[in-house]
């Protein structure tokens, strides 16, 4: 494997989980209370996790299931045994779990069911050995939290300005691209990988959801910097984009080499053409409904491009007031 594609994240992932589990099992040794270093390690598994705003939600849920869990065996054991037992637990703590809203927590739960139900002689199961598991195991969810917090905390606005950024130069790499051929310079750029920019888009969102569960001042944030219109700008040029795309690689196929001067010319979004319609001379090598076609499509993307242009350029104007 080339190390060179290895991704950054992994390695900071993984790193973050070695050291967890190293600092873990160093306190374990320290300190002789924690009989069963299994506990805090398991805590540490579930807790650390690649993006560090989840670690918070990830580690609430650990200890409430392991609470909650431990609780119901405790009481299921007196009068059930076996698989019996374990089936009953669940049956008592699965939807206790979503009444309570610790929905997070039910894989923790279901876990720590089989796990006490089944330690030898868990007929003497009792409420000092509950806790002492749960005090395990919040040893090791404050040690995944700490590193998660210490090495690379990441800032969501920031990461979302970047994959912002790095959309909008593929974007601007590919009409500048597609100009070119057009204009006869170059060879037909490759197809475009849509899932590239699907990836970036669903990141985007999935942190834009992340601050709005954090409360009125990050709702705040977003509103400030537009992330609203920008990610409803995205969505429709996401489409178009790829449409776009297709048509000029189809009628290309079809043209070799398709050249459009004037197409290139209208594509080049530094050229201020306002919200004037693309235009594409009859005297070209198209068809009347490819050229009707190729200005409705082109027309709708240059537009909802210049529109992301001037948003950008709108909430670039508000940060430095």
């Amino acid at each position: 494997m080339n190390i060179a594609t290895i991704d950054s994240n992994l390695i900071k992932q993984s790193l973050r989980l070695g050291i967890s589990i190293f600092i873990t099992c160093a306190i374990a040794q320290h300190f002789d209370r924690i009989s069963f270093v299994f506990y805090p390690l398991l805590a540490v598994i579930l807790v650390v996790d690649d993006q560090d705003e989840n670690t918070l939600d990830a580690a609430k849920g650990r200890i409430l299931g392991t609470v909650t869990g431990g609780f119901v065996v405790f009481l299921v054991h007196t009068m059930l045994s076996g698989w019996i037992g374990i089936f009953v637990s669940l049956l008592i703590t699965v939807p206790l779990l979503r009444l309570l809203g610790w929905g997070s927590g039910l894989s923790t739960a279901v876990v720590i069911t089989v796990i006490f139900l089944g330690v030898h002689g868990y007929t003497k199961l009792n409420w000092y050995y509950i806790l002492n598991r749960s005090i395990d195991t919040l040893v090791g969810i404050v040690v995944a939290i700490a590193i998660g917090r210490l090495l690379w905390p990441k800032n969501r606005l920031t990461r979302m300005e970047e994959l912002h950024q790095r959309l909008l130069n593929s974007l601007n790499t590919r009409i500048q691209q597609h100009s070119q051929s057009l204009q006869g310079f170059t060879s037909s750029p490759p197809p475009l990988q849509p899932g590239l920019i699907t990836k970036d888009l669903l990141e985007i969102q999935r942190l834009i959801n992340i601050e709005e569960q954090l409360g009125s001042k990050h709702i705040k944030q977003l509103v400030q910097l537009r992330w609203r219109q920008r990610m409803s700008l995205w969505r429709s040029l996401h489409a178009q984009w790829i449409l776009i795309e297709r048509l000029l690689d189809a009628l290309a196929v079809k043209y070799q080499p398709l050249q459009l001067p004037e197409l290139a010319d209208q594509l080049d979004i530094s050229n201020d053409f306002g919200w004037k319609r693309l235009h594409i001379d009859s005297h070209s090598p198209l068809s009347l409904s490819q050229r009707i076609l190729l200005e409705e499509e082109g027309t709708r993307f240059l537009r909802i491009v210049r529109s992301q242009k001037k948003l950008d350029f709108a909430v670039k104007q508000n940060s430095f007031e």
